[in-house]
This record gives structure tokens, sequence and C-alpha cells, in this order.
């Protein structure tokens, strides 16, 4: 009896929660609102991740590159404003809501891809067989140019550019005369041979028959079929310098699945038709180089990475020194800590009988170091720090300088006098105008599996206390299981909910039971201190649906590394942010969020854009600072570059097999 009783109280509970309530039918009958379903419904997409509770880092984040993170000095946390009472009525969210990530993307993993290296055609036509020519040096370039087993190759663009330009001109040399390079042709040779001081790899563009770039008239003198095959090969690998200058080495869609950037490389037609004509081949090509300040300063500390510098250090090395413990290195870590904005000129100057001592202002600012180093916060010079002290492996800066320096050639040639630099690497973003940065702020960027991507675009609109519209995923994933718990729970936390027929509603009065994956429950977060996008959002619309954002999840900007979140760009100083892209004072800004009103203002002009990734970047100062690689990018730079050098390496040649079912490249001895 007492089991029966129990079973028929269960089944009351259940059918309670099951059958809508006569409130429910009545919220059903209300007049439709369609302008708040279209308020719910606008603005750019978003995306969703998991909770960004404190965890154990897991492998890529913890990889000791031995690199460098700083870029300049930190400006001072901008105060957050105390918000004033809304002057509208808006849903009070309960105290202990969960955080949710706004974004909903799926991401590509890393993304990285095997290097495949492109097609190459023999430099051949069987039709010039059947040509004949007057000239000796002619006749040598055709023959040449009709030989099926030439080792000349190029990719098809250029292979096409060169058959029809010697065709056009009746195999005239372009760069040789009576058996030696002309003047013309030994400029060309010493530009390639220069390729080294851009970041490129010199052997890739050695003419074939040629085993140096020294003293090429004595490696083909008296043999008029090489001195041929020297002018030929020369003019393909002239112009294959050009467009890798121009535009970069390797396609940086080739590399990762999160690069989204233009083709910036010469036509090789074009690049063929000013090396043939023009007096100062050597001149054309200097001239084809990003004209971006960074790619001299990055050039230039490439060119101070000789073999002498490979052993040094900047931080001398030592004992550990605990706090009041003397070391003749302190004055040394005094100078840094002023340098890199850790410690005041004034906190730094000390007498001469505390010029060796660790005291507590020094050791204040070495916490500070450790702190944005993500070193454990001990106030010491012990170990990881000096480490993080003497700055990056020479030959590991050496390989951020060489992908850098590519990267930049990714990049559109003109960034715009005033744009948006956000550099993932070093978790920044600038303001920039006439070349300087006008303004500067941390930002919290894309997880390893769900980076941000690579492009550029124009920012065209900031959003003044932004809803957020819950993603399908998100109202399934992360609250369906709660509210079929808590019916009520959306009206707890203060959010809107639509029903089935388009009518604002209670959430008490849907059947959450039976909402599943193809459900039309529309649930929307009010603006708001609790909203997962802050105060403020910044819309550049895009088809990554990445925009940049405020989060009320602060504490993550106190890390050194910052790579939370599903792909979108959170910003640490939002309100600033505002005030710089709309040429307003901070009061109106404030106001306007302070309303609680949600408002959209367009921008006068748009403002380009560049969401970057730079493991090697000038600092405020023209220094070049060094970052870690959180997306393993620069890895897969450095297999590229290293599968290319292996097919080009005269000393040891190695012949490329493309497998194309898996998409992988192998060597073959």
């Amino acid at each position: 009896m007492k089991k029966t009783f129990v079973m028929c109280v269960s089944l009351i509970a259940a059918f309670a929660v099951l059958i809508p309530s006569a409130e429910a039918d009545h919220a059903y009958k209300k007049k439709r609102r369609p302008s708040f379903f279209e308020a719910l419904f606008g603005g750019v997409s978003s995306r969703n991740e998991d909770s960004t509770q404190r965890r154990k880092r897991p492998w890529w984040e913890n990889r000791d590159d031995s690199v460098r993170i700083v870029y300049g000095t930190d400006p001072p946390p901008s105060k957050r404003i105390k918000r004033k009472k809304p002057a509208i009525a808006l849903l009070k969210p309960i105290k202990k809501f969960a955080y949710v990530d706004p974004e909903v993307a799926e991401g590509l993993g890393l993304g990285n891809l095997p290097y495949v290296l492109p097609k190459l055609n023999p430099l051949f036509d069987p039709a010039f067989r059947l040509i004949t020519t007057a000239q000796t040096d002619s006749e040598a370039i055709r023959v040449t140019l009709s030989d099926r087993k030439t080792t000349i190759r190029a990719i098809p663009a250029i292979q096409e550019a060169v058959l029809a330009h010697y065709k056009a001109t009746d195999f005239a040399p372009l760069w040789t005369k009576e058996g030696r390079l002309t003047e013309r042709g030994q400029s060309l040779l010493a530009s390639l041979a220069a390729a080294a001081s851009e970041g490129l790899d010199p052997t890739r563009y050695l003419p074939n028959g040629l085993d140096s770039y020294a003293n090429a008239d004595e490696q083909v003198e008296g043999d008029s079929l090489a001195i041929a095959q020297l002018d030929v090969s020369l003019t393909a690998n002239a112009i294959a310098y050009a467009t890798h200058l121009s535009g970069g080495a390797f396609e940086p869609a080739a590399l990762s699945g999160y690069h989204d950037l233009k083709n910036n490389r010469v036509e090789p037609a074009v690049a063929l038709k000013v090396l043939a004509w023009s007096g100062f081949p050597a001149q054309y090509l200097a001239g084809l180089s990003p004209k971006h300040p960074a790619y001299g300063l990055l050039k230039a500390e490439l060119a101070k990475l000789t073999d002498a510098t490979l052993i040094s250090d900047e931080f001398p090395k030592g004992a550990k020194v605990r706090l009041g413990q003397t070391d003749n290195r302190m004055e040394i870590l005094r100078v840094r800590m002023v340098k890199e904005g850790y410690l005041t000129l004034e906190d730094a100057d000390v007498g001469l009988e505390k010029r060796d001592v660790l005291d507590k202002r020094l050791s204040k600012a070495l916490k500070s170091f450790q702190a944005f180093k993500g070193l454990p916060l001990s106030g010491n010079l012990d170990a990881p720090s000096m480490k993080a002290l003497a700055g990056p492996d020479p030959a590991v800066a050496r390989e951020r300088l060489l992908s850098s320096l590519e990267r930049l050639r990714w990049m559109p040639h003109d960034f715009g006098a005033r744009h948006v630099f956000v550099n993932q690497a070093s978790y920044r973003v600038d303001v920039m105008e006439q070349g300087k940065a006008i303004w500067s702020s941390k930002v919290i960027v894309g997880k390893p599996f769900t980076q941000t991507a690579v492009f550029s675009d124009q920012m065209e609109t900031v959003v003044f206390n932004p809803a957020w519209n819950l993603p399908q995923s998100i109202l399934l994933k992360e609250y369906l299981p709660k509210l079929r718990r808590d019916p009520r729970y959306l009206d707890k936390i203060g959010f809107k909910v639509l029903n089935s027929k388009g009518e604002i509603t209670k959430s008490s009065n849907v059947n959450w039971a039976s909402v599943g994956s193809n459900t039309v429950i529309g649930v929307q977060q009010p603006p708001g201190g609790a909203n997962a996008l802050g105060e403020v959002k910044f819309l550049f619309p895009n088809k990554h649906s990445i925009y940049m954002h405020d989060t009320p999840n602060r504490n993550l900007f106190r890390e050194a590394r910052r790579n939370f979140s599903h792909g979108c760009v959170r910003v640490e100083n939002p309100r600033e942010f505002a005030s710089v892209l709309l040429g307003w004072q901070q009061d109106r800004v404030d106001e306007n969020i302070d309303s609680g009103e949600s408002t959209s203002v367009k921008l006068e002009h748009p403002i380009p854009v560049h969401l970057t990734y730079f493991t090697a970047w000038p600092d405020l100062e023209g220094k070049i600072q060094y970052y870690s690689d959180p997306y393993e990018r620069d890895l897969t730079l450095l297999q590229a570059r290293t599968t290319a050098a292996k097919l080009y390496d005269r000393k040891n040649p190695q012949r490329i097999v493309e497998n194309r079912k898996t998409s992988t490249t192998s060597l073959i001895e």
C-alpha cells in the first residue's frame, strides 16, 4: 500500500512538470511582438566554448619556448567605472550566474597542414623543335627550351610566361651576350644571391648549371648550351624570387586552415615584362618587398644573428638570489626592470650601499615580471627568471624572424594610415595611426583547437550594451539539462524566452522535456553586467563570424598566455577602445553604456582591422620582441622551409614525390 502511494505521488509530480499550466496557455494567447523577434535574432552570430574556469594547463600551453613575450610597456589597467542605475527596467540576473562563453565555433583543431610542394613543370615546348633561328645564342636557347629532359622547372604560371617571352623575342637571350653575363645579368644574379637578407633561401634561386653564385661566367665558359641554360634558368628563378618577395615563398592557406589572406604576389607575366625591359632589374626586385617599417627592422635584426652571436646571452648567469641577498647583477636587473616598465626610475634610485641588494622594491618588480611571463611568483632571481631575462635562444630567435618576415609578405601592402592591429602571439591589440600606436590593450584570443583566424577586414560598428542571443547549440548543451531540472532557471537569471509562437513567455511556461535539436524556442540574455558579451562589442562582418568584445570573465587577463576563447577577440579595456575608434570623449562612451540601452553606432569611416600572428615584432621603441608560438605555426613554417631546402640542395639533391591521395610530401634519397 505504501509502495502504491509513493508511485502515485511520483506520477503526479512528473505530470506537473510535463503538462503546461493554465498560465502557459494564457501566455500563448498574448498578442505577438514581431519587433522583439527582430531584435532577438539580429546581429552577428556568436560562438561557444567550454567554461573558462581555472584548470590544469594542457600540453600546448606548457611548452617552454625560451622566448620573451614582452611587447613594450603595458599601460596601467583602466579603472572599471561603476555602473549607474539603468534608465530602463532590466531583469536582474542572479548573483551566482555561471559565465558561459558566447562563441559556438567548432574550430579546426590545430589547423596546421603538412607542406605539399607546388607542381613544377619542365620548361620546354616540343613545338620549338620545328622552329629555326639564325643567331647562335638564340639557337642554343631554342634547343634548351625544346629539350624534354631539361632540368629547369617552374610552376605552370612561370612556365607559361617564360616560354611565351622567348618565343615572342625569337629566343634572344635576356641576361647573356657573347658567352658571358651582361651587366644587367650580373646585378640580377647578385640580387638572388642576397636573398638570405630578406629571410629567403638563396639556393632556391640558384640557376641551373651553377654550383654557386660565385664566378658564374667561369662555370659556364665555352659551353653554349650551359650559357643558354643559365639565361633561361635565371629568367625563371628571378620571376619566382619576384613572386616570393612580393607575396611570400609559401602559400599561407597551404600551411594552416586558419589562414585567410589574399594573394599579394606579382603576376609572373608582369614581373617578366618589367625584368626584361628594365635597365635596373635589381632595383625592381628590391621594390617588391613590403614597405611596412617592421619589415626593415626585422631584416636588420636578422642580420645581427651571425654565428658569433649564437652563444651570447643578454642577462648574465649565476646563483639564485633571494630577497635581502646581495649580488653584483642587481644593478643590471634594475636597469632591465625600468626599461620594461616594471620599476620606476624613482624606485630604482637606491644608495650605493644598496646597489647590489635585492630589496623589496626590486623584488616586487621582479614578481610582476614573473607574473607576466607565467613564472612562479617568488620575487627571487631564480633559474626560471634568469632564463626568461636572458631572452630567446638565438637559433629560436632566427626562426621567429624568418617566420615573421614571411608572414609580413602575406599581409596587405597597405595596412592603412589608421588601423587596428591584433597580434595573437603577443595577446595584444594596438590602434595605429601614421605608424605610431595611439592606444594599446591586452586581448584574449582563441584556444589552440579553436584558433582566431588570420585575416584583414573593416571595423564598421560599435554596439553598446549588446544583448546575447543564445545559439541553439549553447541552449541545448549548456542550459537544457538545468531547465529540465528547474524550468524556472532562465527566469531566475533574467533571460528572455520566445516560445514556438513567437511570443515572449516565462521560462517556466515552456515544456523543456519536449525541447530537442529542432527547437524554435529563442532565448536572449539582456544587456547587463553579467552579459556574456560584456558592455561593448566591435563588429567587422566576416565569414569567420569573428568579432571583438568585452567580457565579464576578466580574471583571465591576468594570465601571461591568453588563448581561452573559441575564436573571437576579447578586449581588456573596451570602453577606451570604443572612445578611440569613435573619436568620442570618454564620458560620452560611459553615458551610452551606463544608460543600459542597447545601441549600435556606425563608425564615420570604417577602419582596417588586421588579425595577425607574429612571433617576432618591434615594440613601440623599434626593438624586436619575441613571443611564444601557441599555435605551432612557426613549427609548420620551419618544416616547409626544410622540405623546400632539401629539394634545392645542389650538394645533396633529392627527388620530391607528391602523394595526392593523402596530401603528404616525402623525400626520396
